[in-house]
């Protein structure tokens, strides 16, 4: 499968102001207890699966903070049998007052998570949860072409389909030769302007590092995740060498005493 990601670690303060409004049942059976948040103020809400123990006796507009927080694929309800995958977020709901915060540092949290055909962003969440940005290896580009709403390409004024974005295909290096293993091929989108300027000279083996990542759920039976990228940048292999040891290095007074 492409883009086959467990769980993408979100950064709880990013969503916004969370003021709690009550539970609510969910998942195929009815039968997980989420808290639902009201964000920022407004009339959007999200649903949060709390910490084991959770106290949902809390008045409406009860204003709560969000740590240690995940996105994992999940199921809701559906008339379609097994019912619908969703992105389902999970963790500690806990009060303003409360010292705790997230495990993971602020800088880790360097891509977004979006929703909608317009990649609306909803928080931040950590790219090295679903691959190494510096393990990636291109073997293929490919269009994808703007459809209608029976599937058939959408074509400009002179006949041709237009081109919504490029699939860069990528091969993890490090998981390169392993046998069964469905999580080895990711999958960048990037804007056809950009695409085709990337394109110029680019090689199979190419090793390339995303920038500017997004990432939307899809849940089908093809890919679990859309990721989107502004761009992508050449990795020079030199400087992702690891530094040599400081026990390889002499101190001064070593050398003097090398000198001696």
């Amino acid at each position: 499968m492409v883009n086959k990601f467990n769980k993408l670690s979100l950064q709880g303060k990013s969503l916004g102001k969370l003021t709690y409004v009550g539970r609510n049942k969910v998942g195929t059976n009815g039968d997980i207890s989420v808290a639902v948040l009201n964000i920022n103020d407004t009339l959007n809400t999200e649903n949060i699966t709390p910490q084991a123990g959770f106290d949902f006796a809390k008045p409406f507009g009860t204003e709560l903070k969000l740590i240690n927080a995940s996105i994992i694929g999940g199921e809701a309800r559906s008339n379609r049998r097994g019912g619908a995958r969703v992105a389902t977020k999970f963790g500690r709901l806990l009060p303003m007052s409360d010292s705790k915060i997230d495990d993971i540092p602020e800088s880790e949290y360097d891509a977004v998570f979006v929703s909608g055909k317009d990649k609306t962003p909803v928080g931040r969440v950590r790219s090295a949860d679903a691959f190494d940005s510096h393990d990636l290896i291109l073997f293929s580009v490919a269009p994808n072409y703007q459809t209608d709403n029976q599937n058939n390409p959408v074509r400009d004024d002179s006949g041709e389909p237009i081109i919504s974005n490029y699939q860069f295909n990528f091969m993890q290096q490090s998981k390169s030769g392993e046998i069964n293993d469905d999580d080895t091929f990711i999958r960048i989108l990037i804007d056809p302007t950009e695409s085709e300027k990337l394109q110029v000279d680019l090689k199979p083996g190419a090793k390339l590092m995303p920038q500017g990542l997004k990432f939307a759920f899809v849940g089908n039976n093809a890919t679990d995740w859309t990721v989107y990228a502004d761009t992508l940048v050449a990795l020079d292999e030199k400087a992702t060498e690891k530094p040599a040891s400081n026990q390889n290095k002499a101190t001064p007074n070593q050398a003097d005493k090398a000198k001696g």
